[in-house]
């Protein structure tokens, strides 16, 4: 494999994830259009991370639960300014005495948490949040 193969720069902001933010990981939205250094493809066995970048407007994504987590996950607001409440439930009905919420508001804030864990998340102001899963 040449070295151009093994190799692939890019800003993860101008890379196009289909909206979704995903540039590294499994999912057809990974696809580079050269190397494809960031996809790991269908049937692939990796523990590797899948890592996300994205900028959240003011009330995105407004509370909409997201699947059920597997492995580990971690959410960090990588702007210097901006607001991002992140809600965690072991039901899917986040009833009140089985969750917890965590708002990142300082530049480096984050969020870590594990396997069977529900979570939602409310952009309360426009903040660009870096996450990183991994088995």
């Amino acid at each position: 494999m040449s070295l151009l193969q093994s190799v692939e720069f890019g800003n993860a902001g101008d890379l196009d994830t289909h909206g979704t933010g995903w540039f590294v990981g499994f999912g057809e939205w990974t696809h580079g259009p050269a190397t494809a250094l960031r996809h790991v493809a269908d049937g692939t066995t990796s523990s590797g991370p899948c890592i996300k970048y994205f900028r959240h407007p003011a009330g995105h994504p407004n509370g909409d639960p997201k699947p059920l987590s597997e492995g580990r996950t971690l959410s960090m607001l990588v702007d210097a300014e901006g607001e991002f409440r992140i809600e965690f439930s072991t039901r899917a009905d986040f009833a009140p005495a089985d969750s917890l919420a965590h708002t990142l508001r300082r530049h480096g804030d984050f969020v870590i948490w594990g396997p069977g864990i529900h979570h939602r998340a409310f952009g309360i102001q426009a903040a660009c949040i870096l996450t990183v899963r991994w088995a």
